[in-house]
């Protein structure tokens, strides 16, 4: 298999002490997370049928072993009930049950570990096995840990707060000095245009760095739009509460019928995490009820609840080709990140589960777009119109049931990253993708409109 059939530009990082160090820190990350709560409770599902969270521990070491020690190595398995158990496809959620120890599956995380830095040693990265070349494979591992990083971060949030440990230590005067960035910024004039015009013209859609990424941003095209409006900053709780209070959720036409029907069979009345009481609306983060911070993003809403509160205020969900446009070009280059290809830092957005919670929307100004716009990379995911398909040209690799599996007209891509997502996974590129239904993601919404 050559460059032009996996559609993958070249040359990511290979440096093999670099990649110890990261598959290392990425491994004490997550060994950290599943510190959030007594074993006990990792052994239950957290709701709505989702496997029990400790599951996603072994499944972790699973994929490292599949991919990097079978497939790459050629290895026999190490423990083939693992594999079976383990294996989201081979096992579905309502068989996922009566399962080993945490201690037990860290003893199998750590034999995986140390043949996989073993093999890393001694394995060539020129070589034109498409799985080893330029360390493909490990880059793979390491991008599937941190993904599931987060979705434990969405299992977690479900959890009750009495199943969870104490906070975290949370760096209060840095929240303090969040808002009162907000508060300067919305007396400003560019504050004041809420709404940022994008010229009618070209820009490139997909990946085109030299760092990891996978099929579904492949192969990157170039695409011409005609103009359009977008918001300069996501949708917040204190506009989403507008549409609750003037009965959004039970006026029918704001509704697609599937939607409507989604939100009968369930009872949506607001948000996931939303609770009213007599002193007001609350939102119950990953560790406390908290009075409903107005000025941060909404989340916890599905595709249908974001199309029903843009056709609320007269818009539409923007096109992911539109929001990619808006967040990455510059008119001249696409952009790793909204603000550049600089990493990402705690100046610029708010990622990596840092604070542990949303911030305000207008907190982080030096990470703008070209065009203006504000929170397009961290903060929460936010839904776009398009259906989750290939682009032109596509080819599945390394395996199908990454993406090709999706392509199935339900699902709807999300882009932009949340507060807890990694910072390789925050790219311009990434295609997140969710049923149109699903709730539990850290996932809220910004609108557009046709350009006036």
């Amino acid at each position: 298999m050559n460059d032009e059939m996996i559609g993958r530009p070249r040359a990511l990082p290979a440096d093999k002490g670099l990649i110890a160090e990261q598959l290392e820190r990425t491994r004490e990350r997550t060994l950290g997370l599943f510190d959030l709560a007594q074993e006990k409770h990792l052994h239950q599902s957290p709701g709505f049928g989702y496997r029990p969270i400790i599951w996603h521990l072994a499944h972790i070491g699973a994929f490292e072993e599949h991919w990097i020690l079978q497939r790459a190595k050629g290895d026999a398995p190490l423990d083939r009930g693992y594999m079976r158990l383990f294996d989201p496809i081979k096992t579905p959620r309502e068989e996922s049950r009566d399962l080993p120890s945490r201690r037990e599956m860290e003893d199998y995380l750590g034999r995986v570990r140390e043949r996989t830095l073993s093999f890393l040693e001694r394995a060539s990265f020129t070589t034109e096995t498409p799985l080893l070349r330029d360390a493909y494979v490990f880059h793979l591992v390491l991008e599937h840990e941190r993904q599931h990083q987060e979705t434990l971060l969405y299992l977690f949030q479900l959890l009750p707060l009495e199943k969870k440990n104490a906070l975290p230590p949370v760096d209060e005067r840095r929240d303090a000095e969040d808002s009162a960035v907000l508060t300067a910024e919305s007396v400003s004039s560019d504050a004041r245009e809420h709404w940022i015009r994008v010229p009618e013209g070209e820009c490139v859609i997909g990946a085109v760095w030299s760092v990891f990424a996978y099929d579904n941003e492949f192969p990157s095209h170039t695409v011409h739009l005609p103009a359009f409006e977008i918001a300069r900053t996501p949708v917040t709780n204190a506009e989403y509460l507008c549409f609750v209070e003037e009965g959004g959720y039970q006026r029918r036409e704001f509704w697609s019928a599937q939607g409507w029907a989604w939100r009968e069979r369930e009872g949506w009345t607001a948000p996931l995490y939303w609770q009213r009481d007599e002193d007001g609306w609350t939102l119950r983060t990953i560790f406390q009820q908290r009075p409903l911070p107005l000025a941060h993003p909404v989340w916890g809403i599905s595709w249908y609840e974001a199309e029903a509160y843009a056709r609320f205020i007269g818009k539409r969900l923007p096109t992911e080709a539109e929001w990619e446009r808006a967040a990455s070009w510059d008119g001249a280059r696409k952009r790793l990140y909204a603000w550049g290809d600089e990493p990402p830092s705690a100046k610029r957005c708010n990622f990596g589960a840092e604070r542990w919670n949303t911030t305000p929307v207008n907190a982080f100004i030096h990470g703008r777009s070209a065009c203006g716009c504000l929170d397009m990379t961290g903060n929460v995911w936010e839904w776009t119109a398009s259906v989750f398909g290939p682009y032109d040209g596509f080819r599945p690799f390394p395996y199908p049931e990454y993406s090709a599996e999706w392509f199935d007209g339900d699902h709807r891509v999300l882009k932009g990253g949340s507060w807890a997502t990694s910072a390789s996974v925050l790219r311009t590129s990434f295609r997140n993708f969710f049923r149109r239904h699903f709730r539990i993601a850290f996932a809220g919404v910004r609108c557009a409109a046709e350009a006036n």
